[in-house]
């Protein structure tokens, strides 16, 4: 063999060891002998990876953001007279005392669901800022709850984390109610947005 064809034979043999060496890693080996019984061992690792989720709905489904509206109807004394919509210079029989107030909800039951795979499940919420002052507080709206999910707070004055369990669907109703005084609140349309957060530890 002359000296080029055998320097590329031993080139492509240690080519061929270094591939051998870079292949895929080789299981854990082991061997026995000698007499009587013999053993031998090899261990093999397993690991599933399930990464955490945790779902959340309260009321609609998707994008949609639920609003709970109440509607205040004045009532002035003594006849009682519901003034209307849209009057100017109208007779009216006052007696002087102060209109009663009456605040009503249309609908102000929403359904929730809440769902994780993480070790615990917790909600909170938060309250953002009043378009205008001279409204009711955070604290005049109360929720009631029926089922397995609590409302994170007996009202949206204290808001505070409450938990759920893992793997296991939590639902319920909250049911929201206004209270406060209503004749103290100045005319106008009041807003705001509660954020719940349900976080999975």
């Amino acid at each position: 063999m002359n000296r080029p064809l055998l320097a590329r034979h031993l080139l492509a043999v240690s080519i061929a060891s270094v591939s051998l060496a870079a292949g895929p890693a080789l299981a854990e080996s082991q061997y026995g002998s000698g007499t009587g019984t013999i053993t031998a061992q090899a261990r093999v690792n397993l690991s599933v990876t399930v990464p955490k989720l945790i779902l959340l709905r309260v009321g609609a489904t998707n994008a949609a953001i639920d609003t709970v509206t109440w509607t205040s109807t004045l009532s002035i004394p003594g006849v009682p007279t519901t003034p209307l919509a849209s009057a100017n210079n109208t007779n009216v029989d006052w007696t002087g005392a102060a209109p009663t107030v009456t605040t009503t909800s249309a609908a102000n039951t929403l359904t929730v669901y809440a769902w994780t795979n993480a070790g615990a499940g917790t909600i909170n919420c938060s309250m953002g800022a009043w378009n205008a002052t001279g409204g009711p507080l955070n604290a005049n709206f109360t929720i009631t709850t029926t089922g397995t999910l609590p409302h994170p707070g007996a009202n949206l004055g204290a808001c505070a984390a409450v938990s759920f369990p893992s793997n296991v669907v939590a639902t319920g109703t909250w049911a929201y109610a206004l209270g406060g005084t209503p004749g103290s609140w100045t005319a106008n349309t009041y807003t705001n947005t509660i954020t719940y957060t349900a976080q999975g530890i």
